[in-house]
């Protein structure tokens, strides 16, 4: 889904201007690999642009590549996750070859950016690692294993709110692990040498598992810190022995700017033995994360160093139910306590009037950053609060520069605030008697509860509330952790509390 050069009708390509099952139209080709051609194409009644991704015809006979065509169509459908690219439609075409429809990116691959700029900051990296963690994390969870991950399949994209996100490509030769049909013999070899796992380069296909990913995974950031991958060979079979026997040299050797720590995390990462490499993909990428913060030079130097101390929640849908986070995973806002006791949740960050001397503008924008990666991981609970700690950050400091920082970011904010709290369709309703709660609340969120008498759905209390969006959504996320209001008809299993 490259900005590839186009063939156009003149050059030939058969599918170009034929409008497939009188559905999808083909304008113009994006890419093409191994497996097939990739094109934009528009829905015909919908006008909606989309990706349709053609089996080669040469392969249309091949009952494997048939078969690992399919069941990419079939795997990825199932894994709905905002770091996977989306399946939308799955059919043959008038002359019998097989294509998938998919969400159309707009953007480049990791690739891509890697030719082009050599390597990159290590912020980036670590953000880049974190999305595509979690979305092999969602994989893994669904017993698949992608096997080819490489700069090339990992896609780099922009939302509304987002900024950057990563979407993880080409699921064809991946594999459900436990399940007895396999497509790959015992001792195949499948995937791209420089990025193999050891016992994936010994073809060893039948054994290789999540953890396979992750040693690819570790390669990838350690090309992005040092432009290279950890292996090199002239040719195909000295990079495999190198993968297989070689011990994989220090990032510092080529990163000088990187700390012994990330160091560290890629060689457990890049472990001969599958064994002693990280339980989880996402294990390795927050140990990556923190490493990496060791080597980002700040202001506030450790501002927020221990957040990635705290497991992922994995995929992000449906939200589990609110927790109140840590305080240990708030470095910022405990250096904003004033050593009282905790307050209620909605103003548990600290007292602002002792905000501006232990902290700085700086810290603004990082605990956004901080925000977008822990929505990126799926830990709505950590995103939110690294959103709150933003916002009273720019309160404490009150002015326009510090409050500009955090309205650069509105559409993340409510994105995260939005998100946490689930469907704005869903009906809330008040927790306890007037007389318990007068002491506890502030008079914005005593006029929201007073609009929630007889219950009412998120959206209805957005329309009423004098408040704007964000700080209404974040009212109710308070009164939410305070288990002032509940999901629904207020059942204890839907009641969201604090400690």
């Amino acid at each position: 889904m490259t900005s590839a050069p186009a063939i156009t009708e003149e050059q030939g390509h058969p599918l170009i201007g034929q409008t497939l099952r009188g559905t999808y139209r083909i304008l113009t080709a994006l890419d093409q690999g191994g497996m097939g051609l990739v094109f934009e194409a528009e829905h015909t009644r919908l006008r909606r642009r989309v990706a349709v991704k053609v089996l080669a015809r040469h392969l249309t006979g091949d009952t494997q590549a048939l078969a690992r065509f399919n069941r990419e169509a079939e795997i990825i459908s199932q894994l709905e996750h905002p770091h996977i690219v989306q399946i939308l439609d799955f059919d043959t075409t008038e002359q019998g070859e097989p294509y998938i429809v998919m969400e159309l990116l707009k953007g480049e691959s990791l690739s891509e950016r890697l030719e082009r700029d050599g390597c990159l900051p290590i912020a980036d990296a670590a953000r880049i690692a974190h999305q595509a963690a979690s979305g092999l994390f969602a994989a893994h969870q669904a017993s698949i294993v992608h096997r080819d991950l490489k700069p090339a399949n990992i896609f780099l994209t922009s939302l509304p709110g987002q900024g950057q996100v990563v979407k993880l490509l080409d699921f064809g030769i991946s594999k459900r692990v436990g399940v007895g049909r396999s497509l790959t013999g015992e001792f195949d070899v499948l995937g791209t040498p420089d990025y193999m796992a050891p016992e994936q380069a010994l073809g060893k296909a039948a054994s290789v598992d999540h953890r396979g990913d992750q040693y690819a995974l570790a390669v990838i950031a350690f090309e992005m810190l040092s432009g290279q991958t950890p292996f090199a060979g002239d040719d195909v079979m000295e990079v495999l022995q190198k993968v297989v026997g070689a011990p994989a040299p220090p990032i510092e050797r080529f990163a000088p700017h990187v700390s012994p720590q990330v160091g560290s995390v890629l060689k457990r990462g890049l472990e001969k033995d599958p064994a002693a490499r990280y339980p989880t993909v996402l294990d390795f990428a927050l140990a990556f994360s923190s490493a990496c913060d060791s080597s980002l030079p700040t202001p506030a130097s450790d501002a927020l160093g221990s957040a990635h101390t705290v497991p992922a929640s994995g995929p992000t849908s449906p939200a589990p139910p609110m927790q109140p986070s840590p305080p240990a995973v708030l470095p910022v806002a405990e250096r904003l306590k004033t050593g009282a006791q905790k307050r209620s949740a909605s103003n548990r960050f600290a007292n602002a009037s002792t905000m501006v001397g232990s902290a700085s503008l700086q810290d603004i924008p990082e605990s956004l950053q901080r925000a977008r990666q822990a929505l990126g991981l799926g830990d709505l609970n950590l995103a939110v609060a690294y959103a709150e700690s933003a916002i009273r950050l720019a309160e404490s400091f009150d002015t326009l520069e510090a409050q500009l920082l955090v309205d650069s970011e509105s559409m993340l904010i409510d994105h995260i605030f939005e998100t946490r709290i689930g469907s704005l369709q869903q009906r809330l309703s008040v927790v306890g008697t007037p007389s318990n709660l007068d002491s506890r609340v502030s008079p914005e969120q005593a006029f929201l509860l007073s609009r929630l008498d007889g219950g009412a759905s998120v959206d209805e209390v957005l329309d009423l509330s004098p408040l704007s969006r964000r700080d209404t959504l974040r009212q109710l996320l308070a009164l939410m952790r305070d288990g002032l209001i509940a999901i629904g008809e207020g059942r204890a299993s839907d009641k969201l509390k604090v400690e």
